[in-house]
């Protein structure tokens, strides 16, 4: 049977390392930050980018460069390049191990869709999106931290495809990796340093509580997703929806006006007014009960908020949860989108008091809410993802495409303009329709 896709041609099939002898075999151990994601599926995003030229161009000019780039780029982010093992001797820690010759998958492929179907905003059927995304094979012994695959659609574009095991690395960090080796990459395969460098130090991170025991314990419990290649995507498509700056202005003029009639305050900021909008349409396309809860949690980078702080180019995961919960006859109501804004908000204000608060629950406050198909959240405007530029420009777009589950979305800033928010979902065909509906009808709204 023919298949119902344009053909993906794989070219090459290679791997690439740090120059020999460049690195020290090193052990980075996993803390308790990392071993929250110790079991879950990696985090995989798309960049593509206008590129029109053919095939024999790309192969002669531009892969000996990214291959070189990537290379000394994994110099300075061994990491990547490394394994994910149980430490030698012990049964429940974790490290990051690198010898010499380790090394990253990096697959190039020629693909002859329609390069703008995979990268408008409009709903792209996901099954076709993770035909440009590489698979990290999971093993008993070792998990690799990276795998590569460039995707050449000639004459028009190209989609860099990233998976990186999130037991490895955040998002902050990832895209720390992602803009130095297109930063390499843009200057011709050379990189003298990394501004600013990672820093790999886990000493930073102090444990007196034991919650590494905690977290270990609580993942141990937990499945290990299925591969992603054996996901059911049927009629699953993914969209972008866009909050233009002008937009969020007005959301944050009606949330602080409601504050101020009810003489409260609390944290009120674009991402805040974003996740709320985006939040009310979510509940009412599912159409609960207006006794019911509804449930939201998004990733809070610690680094500045842990006693010391954190540097921000500590390389690793350094994020805990941010959970809001609120009656869904509030957020469906006439005052719906400042409740929901309002109790995110307050959540994040909360935070002040002691970022590991309640620490000892995470996991299993997350995992009892899970039935309720809580709204979460991957990425951050602050990560700035369309500043990765590899020579070609800025991208055209970047997909976070490891959001499949129910009630995942991730969020970017905007590619058009300055203080704008990008919001990324995958949902049935059907159910993303209506989604668009409840989202686009608010907006008219708020515009009157």
């Amino acid at each position: 049977m023919a298949s119902k896709f344009p053909a993906l041609r794989v070219l090459e099939n290679s791997r690439v390392s740090p120059p020999p002898g460049s690195v020290a075999p090193a052990s980075l151990p996993l803390t308790f930050f990392d071993v929250i994601w110790l079991v879950q599926h990696p985090v995989e995003r798309l960049f593509f980018y206008d590129f029109p030229h053919p095939i024999a161009h790309f192969i002669d000019s531009c892969l000996p460069n990214l291959k070189s780039s990537l290379s000394v780029t994994l110099q300075h982010f061994f990491p990547l390049a490394g394994n994910i093992r149980r430490s030698p001797g012990s049964d429940d820690r974790y490290e990051i191990a690198y010898v010499d010759g380790d090394s990253v998958s990096f697959t190039v492929a020629e693909h002859d869709g329609d390069f703008h179907d995979f990268s408008d905003d409009h709903g792209c059927d996901i099954s076709k999106l993770r035909q440009l995304v590489p698979q990290l094979p999971k093993a008993q012994d070792a998990q690799p931290s990276l795998a590569v695959q460039v995707t050449v659609f000639p004459n028009h574009g190209i989609a860099i495809g990233v998976s990186i095991n999130h037991a490895a690395c955040d998002g902050s960090s990832s895209m720390h990796f992602m803009k130095s080796w297109a930063s390499a990459c843009k200057s011709g395969g050379s990189m003298p340093e990394v501004a600013p460098p990672p820093l790999f130090d886990r000493t930073l991170i102090s444990d007196p509580r034991g919650l590494y025991s905690v977290f270990h314990h609580d993942v141990e419990g937990m499945t290990a997703p299925e591969p992603s290649a054996e996901i059911p995507f049927a009629d699953m498509v993914h969209a972008t929806f866009s909050l233009k700056q002008d937009q969020i202005q007005r959301l944050k003029r009606l949330v602080l006006a409601r504050a101020a009639e009810r003489e409260t305050s609390f944290h009120c900021s674009t991402i805040v007014v974003a996740l709320a909008y985006v939040w009310v349409c979510f509940v009412k396309m599912r159409g609960l009960a207006s006794d019911r809860k509804a449930y939201s949690g998004f990733p809070v980078d610690c680094r500045g908020r842990l006693q010391p702080p954190l540097p921000a180019s500590y390389f690793g995961n350094c994020v805990g949860p941010c959970f809001v919960e609120v009656a869904v006859g509030d957020v469906i109501g006439e005052e719906g989108f400042v409740a929901a804004a309002e109790a995110i908000g307050k959540a994040i204000e909360g935070l002040k008091h002691g970022i590991l608060d309640g620490a000892e629950i995470w996991l299993r406050r997350f995992v009892s809410v899970l039935p309720e198909q809580p709204m979460t959240v991957a990425g951050s405007p602050k990560f700035r993802v369309y500043e990765t530029d590899f020579g070609w420009g800025g991208p055209k777009k970047v997909l976070v495409t490891s959001i499949s589950g129910p009630g995942n979305i991730s969020v970017a800033e905007s590619r058009a303009e300055q203080g704008g928010i990008e919001i990324g979902m995958v949902l049935p065909k059907h159910v993303m329709d209506e989604f668009s509906a409840h989202f686009f009808n608010g907006l008219k709204l708020i515009a009157k």
